[in-house]
C-alpha cells in the first residue's frame, strides 16, 4: 500500500483534472460551486491526476476526465488515486457498459458520460462523504480457476495452488464451485461441508464465525468448502448465490481459490466482479484454444480490467499444438506450463493430499509454485496481447 505524503493545511473541497474544453467547462462549474475556484481546476486528465497523486494532495475528491486512455490504463490510474485515500469521479465520452463496470470495480465513485451536468456530479458528492485520510484496506486476493475443457486437471491445479498459498502462512479458502459433481472433497480425502449449502442459501448471514464453524479444515491454514447435492434445480438456484458468498470469504481469509465451472461466470457475470484474477487451464488442442478464446473475449467485454493468467496443461496431448501456435491463436502469452505427471498425481490422489504437499520437488509442484509466485507478485498478466494473430489458427479463433 502506498503511503500518503503530508497534505496541505487546508484541502480543497473538490479538485478537477481535465484535458478538453468540454471537460473544463463542466469542471469549472463544479469547483466554483464548492468554493474551490481556479485553484481546483487542473490539466492532465485522469492520467495527470494519477501522476500527481503521490505529491501533496489538494483534495480528497477528484473529478477526472478519461481522455484517450484505454480501459486498462484508466483502471490502473483510478487504483493509484484510490490508494492515496482520495475518491475519484471519472467523466468521458466512452459509452459501453464494460468500461463503466471496469472503472467502478477499480474503485471509481462514479463514471459519467458526456454530456454531464455539474448538478449530477455534485449530487454524487453530497450522497457520499470523502474517504477517511487512511487508505482502505484491500480485500483478500480471490483467484478463479477454470478449465477451458474437461479433463485438463483444473481442479487438481486449483487445490495445489491453494495448498501452496496456505503453505506460505496465508490463511486460505478453497471453494469447489460445482455442487453437483465437484471432486475437491474426494481428492483431499475430506468430508463434505454441509454448511457450504447453508451459506449459499443465505449468504447475507455468513460471517467469520459461521465460516470457521462450517468449513472443513484441510490443514491449519487451508479450509475447504465442498459439498454435493442431488437436485439440479436446487443446484441452479444455489449456484446463483456464489458471487454473494465471496465477500465474506474475502473478508475472513488472506486468499480465496475458487474452482469454477466453465458456465459459472457466463450465467453469473457478477462473479467476475469478485475475482482478482482468472486462471484458465487449457490443453494443447483445437477445442481448448477455441474455448479459451471465447472465455477471454467474454471477460474482455464484461470486465476488461480483470487480470487473466493462461496455463497450458500437458495432462493430455490433444492435437499437440505448439506453445507458439497457441499464443498466436489467442493473441496472448502462455504464462505457465504444467508438465505431464501421471504417476506423482496418482500417488497424491491415493493418499488424499495435494501433490505439492507430498513432493515439493516434482516438476508439477515446481510449476505450481511458479504460478503462485507470479500471482502473489501481480506479475505475468495476460491483459494486453502483444502476439499478432497469424496463420490458420489466428483466422479460426479471431
Amino acid at each position: 500500500m502506498l503511503a500518503r505524503t503530508p497534505h496541505h493545511e487546508t484541502l480543497l473541497p473538490i479538485a478537477a483534472y481535465v484535458c478538453t474544453e468540454e471537460g473544463a467547462d463542466v469542471a469549472r462549474t463544479v469547483v466554483t460551486a464548492t468554493g474551490a475556484g481556479d485553484a481546483g481546476l487542473k490539466g492532465g486528465g485522469l492520467s495527470g491526476a494519477a501522476r500527481l497523486c503521490l505529491e501533496a494532495p489538494i483534495s480528497n475528491l477528484l473529478v477526472t476526465e478519461l481522455g484517450n486512455l484505454s480501459s486498462n490504463d484508466a483502471c490502473e490510474c483510478v487504483r493509484e488515486i484510490r490508494q492515496t485515500g482520495a475518491e475519484v469521479i471519472v467523466i468521458g465520452h466512452v459509452t459501453d457498459i464494460s468500461t463503466y463496470r471496469a472503472l467502478r470495480n477499480a474503485g471509481a465513485l462514479e463514471y459519467f458520460q458526456f454530456p454531464v451536468s455539474a448538478e449530477e456530479i455534485l449530487a454524487v458528492q453530497q450522497q457520499k462523504p470523502a474517504n477517511d485520510p487512511d487508505p482502505v484496506t484491500p480485500k483478500a486476493m480471490s483467484i478463479g480457476v477454470v478449465g477451458a475443457t474437461g479433463g485438463v486437471g483444473a481442479s487438481v491445479f486449483a487445490h495445489n495452488l491453494a495448498y501452496i498459498a496456505s503453505d506460505k502462512d496465508k490463511n486460505t479458502a478453497l471453494v469447489d464451485g460445482d455442487i453437483l459433481f465437484g471432486s475437491q472433497a474426494f481428492d483431499l480425502n475430506c468430508k463434505g461441508s454441509p454448511g457450504f449449502i447453508e451459506a449459499l442459501a443465505a449468504p447475507d448471514r455468513v460471517d467469520g464465525t459461521f465460516l470457521s464453524a462450517t468449513m472443513e479444515k484441510v490443514s491449519d491454514t487451508l479450509s475447504l468448502y465442498a459439498h454435493q447435492i442431488s437436485s439440479p434445480q436446487d443446484a441452479k438456484r444455489l449456484d446463483a448465490s456464489l458471487s454473494a458468498l465471496l465477500p465474506p470469504l474475502r473478508a475472513s481469509f488472506d486468499m480465496v481459490v475458487l474452482d469454477l465451472q466453465r458456465k459459472a461466470f457466463l450465467e453469473q457475470p457478477e462473479l467476475l466482479d469478485q475475482l482478482s484474477m482468472l486462471v484458465i487451464v487449457l490443453p494443447a488442442g483445437f477445442s481448448g484454444v477455441n474455448a479459451t478464446a471465447r472465455i477471454l473475449n467474454y471477460v474482455k467485454q464484461m470486465r476488461p480490467d480483470l487480470a487473466t493468467y493462461i496455463v497450458l496443461s500437458n495432462l493430455r496431448k490433444g492435437a499437440a499444438l505448439s506453445r507458439k501456435e497457441i499464443e498466436q491463436a489467442l493473441s496472448a502469452p502462455i504464462n505457465a506450463v504444467l508438465p505431464r505427471s501421471d504417476a506423482p498425481i496418482q500417488k497424491a490422489q491415493n493418499t488424499g493430499k495435494p501433490l505439492c504437499a507430498i513432493d515439493k520437488r516434482s516438476a508439477y509442484s515446481k510449476a505450481v509454485q511458479g504460478v503462485a509466485k507470479d500471482i502473489t507478485r501481480g506479475q505475468a498478466l495476460a491483459k494486453d496481447a502483444k502476439a499478432s494473430r497469424g496463420g490458420l489458427l489466428g483466422r479460426m479463433f479471431s
